[in-house]
């Protein structure tokens, strides 16, 4: 197997493990976040502390990227692993709409059909789900995807950094966490403790080593797709370890949604490269 698409393949199932410890650990979202973030940090900073840049488009992508983690731990809680992933994609959906609205056009027929099919997958997602906590996780994974796709979207433009980006999110993330520790205490105990280290060290370093290497080794265009295939591996560990299982209108609906994101993909790349 080539190396580059070994390395993709390994960024997907680490990606892929964030539900399942998220599902595991009996703290709250801002602990999680919090702790996961104070691991990223340590790494991240780290490996790069020369080369942090912090300015107000930093703040704001951190803070976007702060909202995104913290709403998608809540989903995590409330729904299926599945749903999740596969709802926060919606990510699409946002960022299509941004761009649309920044050109002042509308979109072109492909996206267009990438955004009905993308909207009819999220509807199927809602039909039997009976459970207000089910639904309103739901719900919270598509907040989730606003907030990835407004990432995106601002990453996008010039005068932003990734790296500090990242950077600002985790001081975002690690201040919360300690506000409200002060405020509403914590109970550690040993099985938290190492499933939040497992959390990060997963999520934050060995994803970001293995993408690091993957995108400098294969197309971006090839490392995208391939990376995306956390879609198929969160459901698969949701069953094995808790037997979740999607309702038959949600698989429907989470076969539309990776429709419509591998067409947007698709014609994205082709587009780009004509």
């Amino acid at each position: 197997m080539n190396k580059g698409v070994l390395y993709a393949l390994l960024t997907a199932i680490c990606w892929s493990t964030s539900g399942i410890f998220i599902k595991s650990i009996n703290q709250s979202a801002l602990v999680i976040s919090g702790t996961t973030s104070l691991i990223g940090f340590i790494f991240i900073y780290g490996l790069n502390y020369k080369k942090i840049k912090i300015n107000k488009k930093t703040m704001l992508v951190g803070l976007v990227q702060f909202m995104m983690g913290i709403t998608f731990v809540i989903a995590n809680k409330l729904t299926s692993v599945g749903n999740a992933i596969v709802l926060q994609y919606s990510s699409m959906i946002f960022i299509l709409i941004f761009g649309c609205l920044e050109r002042k056009k509308k979109p072109y027929l492909y996206q267009s059909i990438v955004i009905i099919c993308a909207l009819v997958g999220i509807i199927l997602f809602f039909i039997n789900e009976f459970s207000f906590d089910s639904m309103f996780g739901n719900f919270m994974a598509i907040v989730s995807g606003f907030f990835f796709g407004l990432q995106f979207y601002i990453n996008s433009k010039a005068g932003t950094d990734t790296t500090s980006a990242y950077i600002a999110q985790y001081i975002i993330s690690i201040s919360v966490m300690i506000i409200f520790i002060v405020i509403k205490g914590i109970n550690f105990n040993i099985r938290d403790f190492v499933l939040l280290g497992a959390d990060g060290v997963f999520q934050t370093f060995f994803a970001a080593l293995f993408f690091a290497k993957c995108i400098k080794l294969i197309p971006a265009f090839s490392a995208n797709v391939i990376c995306m295939s956390e879609i198929i591996f969160a459901p698969i560990w949701s069953l094995i370890l808790f037997d979740e299982r999607f309702t038959q209108t949600a698989f429907i609906g989470a076969c539309v949604m990776i429709f419509a994101l591998m067409l947007n993909v698709y014609m994205d790349y082709k587009i780009k490269t004509s």
